[in-house]
């Protein structure tokens, strides 16, 4: 090859490069959100392993199949409108442009997201609703095409679904996936389809339902044969088919039974008519889930009279479990599954009332605050339970800490026995007493975990024995005294236990302000609140040698199109201990406003599906203070402190740090100093630090105080030096042994929650006291400090012979972006 020919390979490998990265720069920072759901799209299949050519056969193939009605184009206005909430602090909210949400504004593909979306009105399988679609698609498309090649489309015979194989499991490997995203970012957002009125839902409580490919064929008979007047014989109500048809149907639904009419609902087209006689009204007292078989006969008009066009049965296996919803759930909704079908009223109180009393048991139990270690350097905000044990006045329990007192606690459930007791004797009285996985048993599993839980709590213990005595399986009817215990899956025990732990997190994420809870969730033991929520597993970091160290706490959770944060992230307000626990829920993704190196503002969003969101651990400033200490000022009881005038602000940096673990980089800058804050510090050092401030009455004539030395910093002085190397200076008003002498660092008056909580962000791993100078002068400052310093030193992380006290000083009124706010809390006297 020639040198020119070289060159112009060259030049032309370069143009496509710079063609590309041009178009990538372009997707992932226009506002335009067509592009973006390209981009995003092809992420997706990426994540899925799907060809894109199978992604275009299933839309080819299901195009204009059908549209939706105007209930149908209601809910394609709720999917389609933006968020109705916002995440906190530095985090902000984009609409997710995948794939369930993209075809919602599609009028040609729409009807594919309300399919599914209505299926999951009553079932939560997402392989059965995809099965269902699938059916649904390869019907009409099949109906469709006879119609087209023999000209009329209603003289020829139908041919069912089934028979049309050669793509099946292609198409429905697609459609799955669509399922599956439509569930994340549509369904459990909560974008509900409009329920079935309750005069339908009256005609049977347990709900009848066909079989995918008798889905398919009813309803693709129905909307391609029946242009004017039918009729649908069932023996039940079919609930997934009304569902679909007062989403779909565009004409005149009439629902008969026993020659009367119970529902009517038109639609649109006036000459269109569907007539649904429903033989049998089912009672709450029949098991009618029993039956095997639905069996279903379609009549279409034909001048003037009805003649029978399609009849079948739609048969289901016998071991089949009742259907429950995949739409989000209210709190305390507990699903019913097979084997609690068989509770009796008695056992069904003693559930619901031994949740209650674990419940009321534990909001009573006193914490106190600590951080706890979750990998080498890093600490995660919380408190130390101390069940066994009765909270003192005053104490901080655990009702305190949470956003709001659970409701189930007062729910009317019935009334327990007098003599049940909620827990043993006290005989743990350490959250470190309790018993714990053994480290040579792997894995721990659910069954160890159910017998410490009956052994614990008398009140579970009860419950155990109750379903014992009316279990039919194998493990209970036949075992003795000195069989082990075994809950396994299907045991009345198990069930009942399962059922009681997921009330008890449905009330923990009540006290964490949810609202509702999604299908998704799990039984199981008390997991994170935001599991509940979210409906997705509680995952764990990796290991420290697989994980790049400095990740701190959980700082927000992303779940397809829902998300959570905590809400000490938003450093511009008040953080306080009580009623921390909470949630910020949100209906989008999660992403930061960050600027690149040209000063082009950028949405960096979460990627995936699921992603966990942590905090990055406080930059060190050690190798800075050695260098250049602070100058010391000498002070006498006279001194006032200066308003600080430092500017502050901050940015965010977003990061994948593994497959779904994200970092979170807040920076603090101010007039000299940039420097990495962690957010979660700010409620650790809140947890932690005393909660009483000095006051006296020596405003007009303090005490006399010899000078003292102590070093006064303003915020941009913090930002960049705290925590200082320890130093000491003797106090005049004791005598200090050498390893205690006392030095004092103070700030100068912050005005601001955002000054605040970037000072206790930096000073955490310190001894930190608040104050108020309009409050106390300087003398009783420094004893107030001196004296909460010792109450609690060696709580503390930092070295034991390292007597330095922190003194943060604050104006009484401090202002957030939405005004003032006067929080001084309680205070001590300290008259000297």
């Amino acid at each position: 090859m020639a040198e020119s020919e070289l060159q112009v390979g060259r030049l032309d490998l370069a143009t496509r490069a710079l063609d590309l990265t041009t178009s990538l720069l372009t997707a992932t920072s226009t506002s335009n959100f067509l592009l973006k759901g390209a981009w995003e799209i092809g992420q997706w299949l990426g994540r899925e392993r799907l060809n894109q050519h199978e992604l275009l056969d299933c839309m080819e193939k299901a195009k204009g199949l059908a549209f939706a009605n105007r209930n149908g184009l209601e809910f394609f206005d709720k999917v389609v409108s933006g968020t109705d909430a916002l995440p906190v602090g530095p985090l902000f909210l984009q609409q997710s442009g995948s794939l369930g949400r993209l075809m919602a504004g599609d009028p040609n593909l729409n009807w594919i997201v309300s399919t599914v979306a209505g299926l999951f009105q009553h079932h939560s399988d997402d392989r059965l609703v995809a099965a269902k679609v699938t059916a649904l698609i390869m019907g009409v498309h099949q109906a469709q095409r006879q119609g087209h090649e023999q000209g009329n489309e209603v003289s020829i015979p139908f041919l069912d679904a089934s028979t049309y194989k050669p793509t099946h499991g292609r198409l429905n490997a697609v459609v799955t996936k669509i399922a599956s995203s439509v569930w994340f970012n549509v369904v459990n957002v909560g974008c509900d389809t409009i329920p079935l009125p309750q005069e339908l839902l009256d005609l049977c409580p347990t709900g009848h339902y066909l079989a995918p490919s008798d889905f398919g064929l009813v309803i693709s008979t129905i909307h391609t044969r029946c242009r004017s007047k039918a009729v649908l014989r069932t023996d039940h109500l079919l609930r997934d088919v009304l569902q679909w048809l007062l989403l779909h149907y565009d004409g005149t639904i009439i629902v008969n039974t026993g020659g009367q009419i119970v529902y009517r609902a038109d639609l649109g087209n006036r000459h269109r008519e569907l007539e649904v006689r429903v033989s049998s009204v089912c009672s709450k007292s029949y098991n009618c889930g029993a039956a095997t078989a639905e069996s279903y006969k379609i009549l279409h008009d034909i001048s003037g009279s009805f003649e029978e066009f399609l009849a079948g049965a739609s048969y289901r296996d016998s071991d089949d479990l009742p259907q429950r919803p995949g739409i989000r759930q209210k709190l305390y909704d507990i699903p019913q599954l097979y084997s609690s079908f068989m509770y009796t009223k008695d056992l069904e109180n003693l559930v619901e009332t031994s949740a209650q009393l674990i419940l009321r048991w534990l909001l009573k139990v006193p914490l106190f605050g600590t951080s706890f270690p979750t990998r080498r350097d890093c600490y995660t905000p919380g408190f130390d339970a101390t069940p066994g044990r009765s909270a003192e006045e005053g104490a901080m329990t655990v009702a305190l800490v949470l956003e709001r007192i659970p409701a189930m606690i007062n729910l009317q459930w019935g009334n327990p026995p007098a003599s049940l007791a909620i827990i043993g004797d006290d005989t743990y009285t350490s959250s470190n007493d309790f018993p714990r996985a053994p480290e040579d048993e792997t894995p721990w599993t659910m069954e160890r975990r159910f017998g410490i839980l009956l052994d614990s709590f008398p009140a579970l213990s009860s419950l155990g024995k109750k379903a014992t005595a009316e279990c039919w399986c194998p493990d209970c009817s036949q075992r003795n005294r000195f069989t082990p215990r075994v809950f396994r899956p299907g045991c009345l025990i198990r069930t009942a236990l399962e059922d009681v732990l997921l009330l008890l997190a449905h009330g923990i994420a009540d006290g964490f302000g949810v609202n509702d809870v999604s299908s998704g969730s799990k039984t199981g033991p008390i997991v994170e609140a935001s599991c509940v929520y979210l409906g997705c597993p509680f995952e764990t970091p990796p290991t420290p040698s697989d994980h790049i160290n400095g990740a701190t706490s959980f700082a927000a959770i992303q779940f397809g199109n829902l998300a959570t944060s905590a809400p000490w992230l938003d450093l511009s307000r008040e953080i306080v201990g009580r009623g921390c626990f909470g949630l910020v829920a949100s209906k989008g993704r999660l992403g930061v406003v960050t600027k690149s190196d040209r000063q082009e503002m950028q949405f960096r969003t979460v990627e995936d599906n699921f992603a966990i969101i942590e905090t990055e651990m406080t930059e060190d400033t050690a190798l800075f203070t050695s260098r250049y200490k602070k100058a010391a000022s000498n002070l006498d009881r006279d001194f006032c402190l200066d308003k600080d005038k430092s500017a502050v602000e901050s940015d965010v940096i977003l990061w994948q740090a593994d497959d779904k673990f994200y970092r979170l980089l807040l920076r603090v800058k101010t007039n000299n100093h940039w420097r990495a804050v962690d957010p979660s510090s700010v409620l650790t050092a809140t947890i932690e630090m005393p909660h009483t401030s000095a006051r006296c009455q020596h405003a007009a004539q303090p005490p006399e105080m010899p000078p003292s030395t102590v070093r006064i910093y303003t915020l941009d002085e913090v930002v960049g030096r705290w925590p200082e190397p320890p130093g000491g200076v003797r106090t005049p008003w004791k005598n200090n042994t050498p390893d205690e002498v006392d030095t004092y660092y103070l700030t100068n008056v912050l005005d601001t929650h955002m000054k605040k909580n970037v000072t206790l962000a930096i000073s955490v791993d310190t001894r930190v006291v608040l104050n108020f100078p309009e409050l106390a002068c300087l003398p009783c400052t420094l004893r107030h400090a001196s004296d909460a310093k010792r109450k609690f030193r060696g709580t503390q992380r930092s070295e034991a012979k390292d007597t330095s006290c922190y003194i943060i000083n604050l104006g009484t009124r401090l202002a957030d972006r939405h005004g003032g706010a006067l929080q001084i809390g309680s205070s001590v006297d300290a008259d000297g």
